[in-house]
């Protein structure tokens, strides 16, 4: 299941980049980016039910916080998702 994420996660991203031209240049594009991510990680997550922490062998069964917490890791690829966690760390601001 791991390398089904995996690719389901590169593929979800290179769709992602090859449409993202069409709203990069609106002062909202990140938010745009950030809502396809979430709809894309969203629907693949439920739709194949990818559960990372079932698939790392932690639980015996798969299970809905599993299954969403794999979608916020697909989604994490997202500038505006990276600038979230880094000030949830304490960090600096991520540059985008």
């Amino acid at each position: 299941m791991l390398g089904l994420i995996i690719g389901l996660s590169i593929i979800m991203w290179y769709v992602i980049d090859r449409f993202k031209e069409l709203w990069e240049g609106h002062s909202y594009g990140k938010f745009i980016t950030v809502g396809v991510s979430a709809v894309l990680a969203f629907g693949l997550s439920f739709g194949f039910g990818l559960d990372l922490v079932f698939a790392m062998d932690l639980f015996e069964v798969s299970s809905t916080g599993g299954i969403i917490l794999t979608a916020l890791v697909l989604m994490s690829g997202s500038s505006a998702v990276s600038e979230i966690i880094g000030r949830i760390k304490g960090g600096e601001k991520a540059e985008g």
